[in-house]
């Protein structure tokens, strides 16, 4: 379940506009594996150190969650999400750019690659000092973040423990979320919608639930909420890393482009109008 999903996450952005506002109740922290420490050998910077400010905000965020706040521990989780490839081997990240920018056709992409792997390693580099980070660490934080109510966290958490969702309970979360007006838990239904919903034919909210379109059209659908979709976000600097998808387009233009005929784009805009409909009529 990670791989691929750890890289699309990216590396935290402020919450979005309608994101609900943070539990502020003190929180019972989750039994979460130290943060070891980075050893000499794996600091490879390929460019300057981590910028103070990263390092500053990473520290303010980390301070946050620890205090409680649930939504800064999704953005934690996160956060170390974003980075788990790129601290795990930081020589190996950057010699299979160099493979992969052979690869792509154009050298603008293929400047943005670059671009955009040297500005992700400098921001990991302010996470816990560039410290490889464990599993663990990114699902505890998740788990957490789900506990103490937000809505984006129990989502992911439900995609990562593999939890299987029976017709009723699927209903009622698909329900919560479109009543939430939150972008990050409509985005984070888009990213989980294939392995938890199970919906039962008679449903209503079925057919937004299933299919090729169904994920990106919730995606799609938080992008035009507020969720950070642009080609700057770090949603799409994560898709140029995973996917060498660095074209420079923003994440729904990337989606409609990637549809295979006009006729599935129709399909795409039609269920992500749906979609905006429901979540407006709550």
């Amino acid at each position: 379940m990670l791989g691929f999903a750890l890289w699309r996450s990216g590396l935290a952005a402020p919450p979005p506009p309608g994101a609900p506002a943070a539990t502020a109740q003190a929180a019972q922290l989750p039994d979460l594996p130290e943060v070891p420490a980075r050893k000499e050998s794996a600091q490879v910077s390929y460019g300057r150190p981590a910028q103070a400010g990263w390092v500053k905000d990473f520290e303010a965020l980390k301070e946050r969650a620890k205090a409680g706040d649930a939504v800064a521990q999704r953005l934690l989780a996160e956060t170390y999400d974003g980075c788990y490839m790129v601290n795990f081997d930081r020589e190996g990240f950057f010699k299979d750019l160099q493979v992969r920018r052979e690869m792509l056709g154009d050298p603008a992409h293929a400047a943005v690659l670059d671009q955009t792997a040297q500005e992700r390693a400098l921001r990991c580099d302010a996470v816990d000092g560039g410290v490889i980070i464990p599993l663990a660490l990114i699902r505890g934080w998740y788990a957490q973040a789900a506990e103490n109510g937000d809505l984006a966290a129990r989502l992911m958490d439900n995609a990562l423990s593999q939890k299987k969702l029976d017709a009723a309970e699927s209903a009622k979360l698909v329900e919560e979320v479109l009543a939430s007006n939150d972008a990050a838990a409509v985005f984070a239904i888009g990213n989980t919608v294939g392995s938890t919903y199970r919906g039962a034919p008679d449903d209503p909210l079925a057919a937004l639930m299933i299919g090729e379109q169904s994920s990106p059209a919730w995606q799609v659908a938080a992008c035009r909420m507020g969720y950070d979709c642009a080609p700057s976000s770090i949603l799409m600097g994560s898709l140029c890393l995973a996917t060498n998808a660095c074209a420079g387009d923003g994440y729904e233009e990337f989606l409609m482009k990637s549809q295979r005929t006009d006729a599935d784009r129709r399909d795409l805009e039609r269920r992500v109008t749906e979609i905006l409909r429901l979540v407006e009529g709550r």
